[in-house]
Order: structure tokens, then sequence, then C-alpha cells
């Protein structure tokens, strides 16, 4: 199901695509932008393909926010308060600015943490296992 316009705008918002408020012309640059960083045709219009990209880092984020600051945010495509409060916590963890916006660095940092916080939890795995005489 498609975002509503309100919606869509509130992910890039929440994704670091400043909007630019209630200008249409702000709007098409963000969603330009957003479009050129995901290698998706900038037409700076919010079709099939774009939201789905938007869904899919949105859904990546709050797994993510789950898994490094145990934020319990259920996986859905929307970019809410529960979210952007998780996302604060996570920048207050980090020492960045506290925004609530995770912008491109801010996930990068994210997946870093979670790439971090696997490979512990493998390493551990596989210093538990018992020896085979």
């Amino acid at each position: 199901m498609p975002y509503t316009s309100s919606q869509f705008l509130a992910v890039l918002v929440g994704l670091g695509y400043a909007t630019g408020g209630d200008r249409p012309e702000g709007e098409t640059a963000a969603i330009q932008a957003f479009q050129q960083d995901y290698a998706l045709r900038p037409t700076g219009e919010g079709d099939r393909l774009t939201q789905e990209r938007a869904r899919q880092l949105v859904r990546n984020l709050k797994h993510s926010l789950n898994l490094v600051v145990e934020a319990q945010l259920p996986i859905s495509e929307f970019y809410d308060g529960q979210t952007q409060a998780a996302v604060a916590q996570f920048q207050a963890a980090q020492q960045m600015p506290l925004t609530g916006i995770a912008d491109r660095a801010l996930r990068q940092a994210l997946e870093e943490q979670v790439k971090h916080q696997l490979r512990r939890q493998v390493s551990r795995l596989v210093d538990d296992r018992p020896l085979i005489a």
C-alpha cells in the first residue's frame, strides 16, 4: 500500500532529507536527493520504487535500533515518534547531536554497531562450542 503524501514526507524528513516545509519545490528536491542516493531514477516523484526503497530503509532502521538500543519498536514502514526517540537514544549513546533524524551518517554508524554486535554474538557461540574429541 502506498504512503500518503504526508507519511512519505515524514519518512523523508526522518531519513535526513529536508523537504523545505510546505514548498512543493522543496519536496521535489528531497525526493530527488533520496532517489539519487539510492540509484533510482531522479523524477522527484514518490513513485512505487522510491516508496518501496524508503519502506525498506525504515524497516531496517527499526530492526537495527531494536538490536542496538533495545528500542522494542514494531517493525513497520512508518517513521513515527517512537522511531525518532529511539534514534535520539542511539545518538546520545554515540555522543552525536540529538536530532532524532536518521540521516545517512547515522544509519551507517548504526549498521556498524549491528555488525559489531553480531560478530560478538557469533564469537561467543564459537567460544561456547563443546570440543569434539
